[in-house]
């Protein structure tokens, strides 16, 4: 999804329609640590 912001530490993307996650779309989400 577009527009995350870099503060972002969880993302819960069970049970949707995401086919693609195009390369460099988590890039500079340095606290992101569960996908």
């Amino acid at each position: 999804p577009p527009n995350l912001p870099s503060s972002l530490v969880e993302l819960r993307i069970h049970d949707n329609r995401i086919r693609k996650v195009p390369k460099g779309v988590f890039k500079g989400l340095r606290s992101m640590n569960c996908i």
